[in-house]
C-alpha cells in the first residue's frame, strides 16, 4: 500500500473532480446548442463530446477550436492521471493543457490552478469573464463602494467609539 501510494499523483482527486463537472457543463452547452441533444447516447464519453461541440459551436471558429484543444488536453490530463502514468507523465499534460489554457486566456500565471483553468475553460465555453476578470470587478467595486462613494459623499464610518475622526 505504502508503495501504492508513492505513485499516485496527489492532485488525482482535483483533476478528476474538475473533469467531471467540465463534462457537466459541456452537457449543458450541447443541451443548448443541439436541436435534440436527448439523442447523444448515456455512454457518449468526453472526447466524443467535445468532438460535437467543436461541430456545433456557433461562435468563432478560431475561439471552438482553442476551446476544442484546451478540453482535449483536460481530458488527456484526467486520462493521465485515471491510468496510473507516472508522475513526470502527468506533468507533460498538465504542462500541454497550460499551453492550451494560455490561448483562451493570455494572461494566466505559470502557477495557475487546476479549478482555475476549468472555471476558465467554462467562462470562456459561456463567452463570460475569466476567473481574474471576476476578482478585478470585485476589487474595483470594494474600492467604488469603501473608498470612492464615502469620500465623495463626505461620509466617515464611526470607530467603536462613535467618532467619525473630523
Amino acid at each position: 500500500m505504502a508503495q501504492a501510494e508513492a505513485t499516485v499523483d496527489q492532485r488525482a482527486a482535483v483533476i478528476l473532480t474538475f473533469h467531471a463537472a467540465l463534462e457537466r457543463e459541456i452537457d449543458v452547452v450541447l443541451a443548448a446548442l443541439l436541436p435534440r441533444p436527448d439523442k447523444l447516447k448515456k455512454g457518449f464519453g468526453f472526447a466524443n463530446k467535445i468532438d460535437v461541440l467543436a461541430a456545433a459551436w456557433k461562435g468563432d471558429p478560431d475561439a471552438g477550436d482553442r476551446l476544442h484543444l484546451v478540453l482535449r488536453r483536460f481530458n488527456d490530463l484526467r486520462n493521465s492521471v485515471a491510468h496510473g502514468d507516472k508522475i513526470e507523465e502527468v506533468e507533460r499534460w498538465l504542462a500541454k493543457l497550460l499551453d492550451a489554457y494560455r490561448a483562451i486566456d493570455p494572461d494566466v500565471d505559470v502557477h495557475v490552478e487546476i479549478g482555475e483553468m476549468a472555471q476558465g475553460i467554462c467562462s470562456f465555453m459561456a463567452d463570460g469573464p475569466t476567473p481574474r476578470e471576476m476578482v478585478k470587478v470585485a476589487e474595483a467595486l470594494d474600492q467604488l463602494v469603501n473608498v470612492t462613494m464615502p469620500a465623495a459623499l463626505a461620509f466617515r464610518v464611526p470607530d467603536e467609539r462613535g467618532a467619525t475622526g473630523d
